[in-house]
């Protein structure tokens, strides 16, 4: 839940106030076209708002249940601020111990976004997988709430490495791997250098075993140099590793939008929030316009 900050004492820069205003004219702008696509959507195909609040869960370990996973991920969330409203945010959990994966399904598609900022939290000293589901489609998704997790979630306090490590000039590529290895095998060799930010080492899902390469990146860049002149052509056995860091191209510059004029000259620190939330609800407004078309033009006439 999001609160309005307030400077020293009980005085309200008016700044701020104005700042205030201007979000909650937008988020309430945002919500009506969202009720209102979301009326539409559940009379044409009452099912639609379901896989927006539905996450994929892996990496359960043995024995997790449904009230534990529930409990862990209800609290997680509170205790960051990753809910919209009072109240335990998942409405459903459903734990498939075979397989040792799970599905939440939350109240809000808000919520269920936010949910995405915990991949790689450490539950039981296993780092969870969480996931869209299958199903999951974003021209519906981002007509009935928020596709991506509030910038205000607060992480810092949880120990928490990436199960998807996105594309950077820090990204690394570990090859050679014996495929016997899991997980916490591949780590050993990897931590000594740091902590990890992300790390995700690639399994062959029909043998279950790991395809004897992985990716990596750490929390501090400045060790990745020193990770592959010391890993690079190291024998492991009766293989030999590769490191080096992964081919990937740098991501288009981002436009932001503009922020009111009042915003733009507070003070940095008083600044931050409403700079966060203002252009999330300005991408969020623009992201709406085209899928919600799109999504609008498949209901029948």
């Amino acid at each position: 839940m999001e609160k309005s900050p307030v400077l020293s004492g009980s005085i309200m820069d008016p700044r701020l106030v104005l700042a205030e205003e201007s979000n909650k004219r937008l988020a309430t702008t945002l919500q009506h076209y969202r009720n209102w696509a979301g009326q539409l959507l559940a009379m044409a195909n009452p099912g639609a708002s379901r896989p927006p609040r539905r996450i994929y869960v892996g990496g359960l370990p043995a024995g997790t249940t449904e009230a534990a996973l529930r409990q862990f991920i209800n609290e997680v969330m509170i205790r960051t601020s990753a809910v919209a409203s009072a109240g335990f945010p998942i409405s459903n959990c459903k734990v498939y111990s075979d397989k040792n994966y799970a599905f939440l399904e939350f109240r809000s598609v808000e919520e269920a976004s936010n949910c995405m900022a915990f991949d790689g939290v450490v539950f039981n000293n296993t780092y969870l997988r969480i996931r869209r589901p299958n199903n999951y489609d974003y021209d519906v998704a981002v007509t009935l709430g928020f596709t991506e997790p509030n910038p205000v979630i607060d992480l810092n306090q949880l120990e928490i490495v990436r199960t998807v490590v996105q594309d950077s000039p820090n990204k690394l590529f570990i090859g050679g791997l014996p495929c016997e290895w899991n997980e916490d095998q591949v780590k050993e060799k990897l931590t000594p250098f740091g902590m990890l930010k992300a790390f995700n080492l690639v399994m062959d899902k029909v043998t279950g075993n790991s395809k004897g390469y992985a990716f990596c990146e750490y929390q501090y860049p400045e060790v990745t140099d020193a990770v592959i002149d010391t890993l690079n052509l190291q024998t492991v056995g009766s293989k030999t590793l590769t490191v080096k860091r992964a081919v990937a191209g740098q991501a288009a510059p981002q436009l932001t939008p503009a922020l009111p004029q009042h915003v733009q000259h507070m003070p940095a620190a008083v600044s931050d929030t409403f700079t966060m939330q203002h252009r999330r609800l300005q991408q969020a407004t623009q992201a709406f316009m085209g899928p919600a078309a799109t999504t609008l033009a498949r209901l029948p006439q």
